[in-house]
């Protein structure tokens, strides 16, 4: 309702201001154009947000920051060697780390499945060159991009 009566002002003085040349006096148009400032400054709103945040909380935000900046510039490439249940991916990874003992392989949970990720490679032709290494024993075996 107070928006509707706003617009109607705001209509009201665009028309005087349009039909200006009209008013005969100088001081008439004085009028206009100062009723005209008058309603954009009495009319306008100012938001003040206040937070209260603990100041454990400015630190951890800063440090989450720093810790995505960080994985971000690394961007590595690993090799997704197999996945499965837990049995059987300890197993493989067991045969792998014992076929590939200089690769670095980890076992990793991703609902459902337990996931064996190798190496870390900072270009795609370097992960590529060792997956075909890898593709010989394990065929399943597949290059992640960051």
């Amino acid at each position: 309702m107070f928006r509707l009566f706003l617009t109607k002002i705001n209509e009201i003085i665009l028309y005087f201001c349009a039909n200006m040349k009209y008013l005969k006096t100088h001081f008439n148009r004085l009028i206009v154009c100062a009723l005209c400032i008058l309603s954009t400054v009495v009319f306008s709103q100012e938001a003040k947000t206040i937070l209260n945040a603990p100041a454990k909380l400015d630190s951890l935000l800063t440090k989450k920051i720093n810790l995505d900046r960080e994985a971000s510039e690394k961007k590595l490439f690993t090799i997704q060697v197999f996945y499965g249940d837990f049995e059987a991916t300890n197993a493989v990874l067991e045969a792998f780390e014992a076929q590939y003992p200089d690769l670095p392989a980890k076992l990793v949970f991703e609902t459902p499945n337990y996931k064996i990720r190798a190496g870390n490679f900072a270009t795609e032709r370097a992960a590529l060159a060792v997956l075909t290494k890898i593709k010989k024993r394990f065929k399943a075996a597949f290059v992640l991009k960051p």
